[in-house]
């Protein structure tokens, strides 16, 4: 166990946003700086810097706790004078003062740190904060104000996943809960008038107004532990109504307790249940996570292109509706249809695809000693493409940014890919109602510049030539056109298509049936067109000034067999390697 943990948390990347954070063209962010968020962010054990610096957290917590207790809310029993006493408050302050200077970082929005103040865990932390800051300082303060050093213990919650369980358990019966109990008060209201006129009538009765008696009543339901309940009804009528009004009252606080108990059963089922659904996604990652995509003699490692569902059920035991459950559940898989031959009219074969993400909009990489940008706008809704794009990225080790998840509009309707109305909007700063994740997408490409050269890979219709290559130009227009092609010089310009056009003919690839295939490839130039600025390409263009070509593939050569795919892989690996070295 002990040898499991440390090897687990070895495995652990140092900070998590390293990979993971938004590329920008401003100054990077420290180191110090990621540390900080790593830590108070709600990610909490996905990192060394994250489990350390929360087990940090929730030690001076109990520390604090402690001492409050053991010294029966006089405070300083045990670090009363004494350094430690200095050391956690401190800490505390420190904390607090850095979760306001990163409250927007932290996903506090849209008046950042203000969000953060009033929210219920900056609420926690200026109560609790406020005694033991009076009592550092030996500033006076009434003695009851100490009590709320306690509350600090709720940010314990935080790391309990069984809370999580109890809030959702809530959430989920909050309308039927508040509805009973609306029941109750309402119900208890007109009894209690009922009942004070009854008894207003006897000059015995001690029961002064109807506050009183609905205050009475309330009493008796919850056991009256505060001893509010002393008065009784006298009145023969204010008794039988009293009863009445206590077998409804019990009968409505049973109500919201059952309604909340199984609700809770259901939540704790539910998270069992995804336990179970999360271990069966983690087996088949593992199987994904192999490095025999290829073979042995494909000149870059990658994982398996997909696998037919028949396999996965057969390979870990899962009906059908358990593996459908595992896809609806992981970032990771995606479920696709092909056609077992091209001559076939509809799709016969189901597949899982894996692909990579680590952030909202999907995958990204930077390397910046590369001046290369890889781009999949469209993995979400196309086949092969983020294996094959994800593929020569890792390869070439290339800067990468893949839209991996679908992305909508207010309206619900699909937004980004290789065209969009967005991109217009975009490219004139009308981003006030920008869908988030497609405009952190758009500021990663936005955050390089005009020495880069971008090549986005995209997929072609059956019918078309195998690789197009589209260079902004209008459709079935070749050649340099200053107003519209997106690379910067006509010297350029050629150099590129000599690249393409010696890249697609004759490429070697050994397959790992180990047979060696020589295989050519077609090419077209704007047969496709994008030369509107509602196209990826000419965004790119006008907005980073940087050279951009479209790569499209055939959704043959994306879909077929390993030789024909790998060796297509390989070419287009060739020419990429190639433009890396182009003036």
């Amino acid at each position: 166990m002990k040898r499991t943990f440390l090897r687990s948390f070895f495995e652990l990347p140092f900070t998590e946003l390293s990979e993971n954070s938004v590329r920008s063209s401003q100054p990077k962010k420290s180191l110090f700086s990621h540390i900080v968020v790593d830590v108070l962010d709600d990610e909490l054990w996905g990192s060394k810097v994250s489990i350390l610096g929360n087990s940090l957290i929730i030690l001076a917590i109990l520390l604090s706790t402690l001492d409050y207790i053991l010294s029966n809310g006089a405070g300083g029993y045990l670090i009363s004078n004494n350094p430690l006493k200095f050391a956690i408050a401190g800490f505390f302050l420190m904390e607090f003062i850095l979760r306001i200077c990163y409250a927007k970082a932290l996903g506090y929005a849209p008046s950042a740190p203000l969000t953060y103040l009033f929210s219920f865990l900056g609420i926690i932390d200026l109560l609790s904060l406020t005694p033991i800051i009076l009592d550092v300082f030996s500033v006076p303060f009434v003695s009851t104000l100490g009590a709320l050093r306690i509350l600090r213990l709720w940010r314990v919650a935080r790391y309990i996943p069984s809370f999580s369980v109890i809030s959702n358990a809530f959430n989920a019966r909050k309308e039927d809960i508040i509805t009973s109990l609306l029941g109750v008060v309402l119900l208890s209201l007109t009894l209690s008038a009922l009942i004070f006129h009854f008894e207003n009538a006897n000059t015995e009765s001690s029961f002064k107004n109807i506050l009183e008696v609905f205050i009475w009543s309330i009493g008796k339901y919850t056991g009256d532990y505060g001893a509010i309940a002393v008065k009784n009804p006298i009145s023969d009528m204010g008794k039988f109504i009293a009863t009445i009004n206590g077998l409804l009252g019990i009968a409505l606080f049973a109500l919201p307790a059952g309604l909340l108990a199984s609700a809770f059963i259901e939540q704790l089922e539910e998270k069992r249940k995804m336990q179970t659904i999360n271990e069966r996604i983690k087996k088949i990652e593992k199987h994904f996570a192999k490095l025999t995509g290829g073979g042995k003699h494909f000149k870059y490692k990658t994982h398996p292109r997909y696998a037919s569902t028949d396999y996965i059920q057969s390979k870990f035991l899962l009906s059908e509706s358990e593996l459908f459950e595992c896809i609806r559940e992981a970032q990771c898989l995606r479920f696709r249809a092909l056609k077992s031959s091209p001559e076939r009219s509809v799709s016969d074969i189901r597949i899982i695809e894996s692909f990579k993400s680590n952030c909202a909009y999907g995958y990204r990489q930077f390397n910046d000693e590369s001046n290369i940008v890889l781009i999949n706008a469209i993995g979400h809704n196309e086949r092969g493409i983020s294996h094959f794009s994800y593929t020569l990225a890792k390869g070439l080790n290339l800067n990468f940014i893949a839209r991996e998840f679908e992305l909508l509009n207010k309206s619900g309707a699909s937004i980004g890919g290789n065209a969009s109305k967005e991109y217009e909007r975009f490219l004139a700063n009308d981003i006030t109602t920008f869908n988030p994740t497609l405009l952190e997408f758009l500021q990663d490409i936005d955050s390089f510049n005009e020495n880069t050269f971008f090549i986005i890979l995209s997929s072609a219709a059956s019918g078309r030539k195998d690789i197009i290559l589209e260079y902004g130009n209008d459709i079935n227009t070749v050649g340099w056109d200053p107003e519209k092609t997106t690379l910067s010089s006509e010297t350029l310009l050629n150099k590129v298509i000599n690249q393409v056009t010696e890249g697609l003919s004759d490429v070697q690839y050994t397959g790992s049936n180990q047979i060696k295939v020589t295989q050519g490839f077609s090419l077209d130039e704007n047969t496709i067109g994008l030369n509107m600025d509602n196209s990826l390409q000419r965004l790119i263009h006008k907005k980073t000034q940087a050279n951009v070509i479209t790569l499209y593939v055939n959704i043959r050569i994306l879909t077929g067999e390993d030789n024909l795919y790998y060796s297509a892989a390989t070419a287009l690996g060739n020419i990429i390697e190639q433009i890396k070295t182009l003036d």
